[in-house]
């Protein structure tokens, strides 16, 4: 049977993002887009009217029907793993609207906000060592909060390389994290259960 990227946003929905994740690492370097069938093709398709991240799926590709049949077939004949890193690109942007990785907005809503939540503890560990790879939002912060708390620990070349970013932005980030950690109110002491 032939993995789609149906089946790996489903998985990717019910929180095992490893597989959607892996296929998109598949489509290297900066020029992945080359090999999508959307490339060099207009783009306005792609955007169709009437579809957002608030709509119904269904309801949206029943009213939208015959306009959206030229995009997604040319996405369904993209290879899986450019569809996955279009995917992951979109989710990591946070692109609320049009089509990516075969996709309408709609159907990506549920994905960008499990996405937006997700840790994968491995990921972060990565990104610290310099692999550069897609992060989530709470993984972007949780990166920054680690450096931050032990700078002189860490390489922060490859942190900052992990996180795609300059070294001074890294530093900036580190700096802004200690500011908030300091002007944060402190938790209240925990009360006692043996208090009589």
């Amino acid at each position: 049977m032939r993995t789609t990227i149906s089946d790996l946003s489903e998985a990717a929905l019910r929180g095992d993002w490893g597989p959607l994740i892996r296929e998109s690492e598949k489509a290297r370097g900066k020029h992945w887009a080359e090999n999508a069938r959307c490339a060099g093709r207009e783009t306005s398709m792609f955007f169709p009217l009437g579809d957002g991240p608030h709509s119904e799926p269904v309801e949206t590709v029943e009213r939208l029907g015959l306009s959206l049949i030229r995009p997604l077939n040319l996405c369904a004949a993209c290879p899986l793993a450019t569809a996955a890193r279009c995917l992951i690109e979109a989710l990591r942007d946070d692109e609320e609207f049009g089509i990516r990785g075969g996709l309408i907005a709609s159907e990506r809503s549920a994905l960008r906000s499990s996405w937006q939540q997700r840790t994968d503890k491995d990921a972060v560990g990565r990104a610290l060592r310099g692999s550069t790879a897609a992060l989530s939002k709470a993984e972007r912060r949780a990166v920054v909060a680690r450096f931050a708390e032990a700078p002189a620990t860490m390489d922060a070349a490859a942190v900052a390389r992990g996180l795609g970013i300059t070294h001074e932005n890294l530093l900036r980030l580190a700096r802004t994290y200690r500011q908030k950690r300091r002007t944060e109110p402190a938790s209240p002491p925990a009360r006692s259960t043996d208090a009589a």
